[in-house]
């Protein structure tokens, strides 16, 4: 049979294109040649080897399913593609690599309805200034509707992976995306449960940027961005990795409300400057902004610029942290202010026989805290281990210990790590102004 192609005029459609590939890769033998190519139309599924194909067939509404069989580069945009799921499969172990450069998939807009993107199984490189995958819906940013995206085992390095302002970035199986800014932007993310995440943002020089923008329109006048860790994922991300001056922005950024991280899940964030934050603003859907670590999870934010940024900063009134049992909190920061900064009134870290609680602060003399009106509520914490304001790695044993239980400690007056009151089993000689390192420990630790 001769090879089929699809000729520059269009004598060959890409319907005839996937029908012939149907028949050449698995109907069954002795199938007439009729129902192969209805069979083969039906399934919506071609294979492509050039980037013209690759482009007709992202065009062509009726085509599902995209096999990149060879490597391919872009020489121009995609634009308008038809809104349909659709789903294009790479050969990334096969060392096919799909290259963008400077151009981007375009999504239809439509403000009517949502689909999907599927991405499996490629090694996608885009330009380090201003390459991106993939652009849902109108344009760059808020307002552009109509797609989501699903990224499985995908490799990529460039400026972004996909503007998805408007749309939702779900990551499943093993993803590493490297870039010099953002990751994506997006207005919900997902990790599936088991997946895999490694991501590196900031890459370059010293410029600044989150690892994923929530950069949307608002719903109903409120921010309410999403991120769901799934039980048993691990998501590890780098921010600025070959630099240590102070990045004001932290893995999630802007429109973000919420961040669950599942059972036995574990976030891991080493940032040159703030690794998690919420920012301020009066809009948040559910009045203040949260974290939430399920039983056995875990977050590390470690924050090595130092400077006066924190490695975690809930710049909002009443944000909280919420510790559910054996779960695990860790903050490392290295700032002349505080590991952890809460200076707007009423945040609260509410802790339910956590694992551990841990905040450190490496910079000598520097107190772990810059709040106001902060509050700790303990229930089943058993000891309670804190150091001096010694700096560096805090290898020495604790200058002190406390037996724990049920207590609430009050801390923070206007911009400070002051104690206000303590008040249950702890005992009052508690005072957190003194310590350059706590770790409130649960039964289970």
């Amino acid at each position: 049979m001769k090879k089929a192609r699809i000729l520059k005029h269009g004598l060959l459609t890409l319907a005839t294109v996937a029908a012939i590939s149907a028949v050449t890769f698995g109907a069954a033998p002795g199938t007439p040649l009729e129902a192969q190519t209805v069979e083969a139309a039906a399934s919506g599924t071609v294979e492509v080897s050039t980037f013209a194909q690759f482009e007709s067939a992202l065009k062509d509404v009726n085509t599902k399913v995209i096999i990149v069989t060879q490597s391919i580069a872009f020489n121009k945009n995609v634009t308008h593609i038809p809104n349909r799921d659709v789903e294009i499969r790479g050969r990334k172990g096969q060392g096919v690599v799909i290259n963008s450069g400077h151009f981007s998939i375009y999504g239809k807009q439509n403000t009517k309805g949502k689909n999907t993107l599927t991405i499996k199984n490629a090694r996608i490189i885009g330009d380090s200034g201003n390459g991106r995958f993939f652009t849902g819906g109108a344009g760059n940013g808020p307002l552009s509707y109509g797609w989501d995206v699903v990224a499985q085992n995908v490799n990529y390095d460039g400026a972004r992976f996909v503007h998805l302002s408007e749309g939702k970035l779900t990551f499943s199986g093993t993803n590493v995306i490297n870039t010099r800014a953002e990751n994506a932007w997006v207005h919900d993310l997902e990790f599936e449960a088991g997946s895999t995440y490694t991501g590196i943002a900031a890459n370059k020089d010293h410029s600044q940027f989150s690892a994923f923008y929530f950069n949307g329109s608002l719903v109903n006048c409120k921010a309410n961005g999403e991120v769901k860790i799934g039980d048993g994922a691990t998501v590890n991300v780098k921010i600025g990795p070959q630099s240590n001056v102070n990045y004001y922005y932290p893995v999630f950024y802007d429109k973000v409300h919420k961040v669950d991280v599942g059972v036995g899940a574990t976030l891991d964030v080493d940032a040159a400057g703030t690794a998690f934050g919420f920012i301020p603003r009066a809009n948040y859907v559910n009045k203040a902004p949260s974290l939430n670590l399920a039983s056995g999870a875990k977050a590390y934010f470690n924050g090595r610029g130092g400077g006066n940024y924190p490695a975690v900063y809930f710049q909002y009134y009443g944000a909280q942290l919420n510790m559910e049992p054996d779960s695990e909190f860790v903050a490392t920061g290295n700032s002349t202010i505080g590991t952890f900064r809460s200076e707007y009134k009423g945040a609260v870290i509410n802790l339910n026989a956590p694992a551990n609680f841990e905040v450190t602060n490496k910079k000598a003399g520097a107190k772990l805290f810059y709040s106001t009106d902060t509050t700790i509520n303990a229930t089943g914490v058993n000891d309670i281990y804190t150091w001096t304001q010694v700096g560096g790695e805090y290898l020495d044993a604790p200058s002190s210990t406390f037996s724990g239980g049920e207590f609430a400690i009050n801390f923070g007056k206007i911009c400070n790590s002051k104690t206000l009151s303590v008040t249950g089993d702890l005992s009052q000689q508690f005072k957190m102004e003194n310590y350059g390192k706590i770790s409130l420990q649960g039964s289970l630790f």
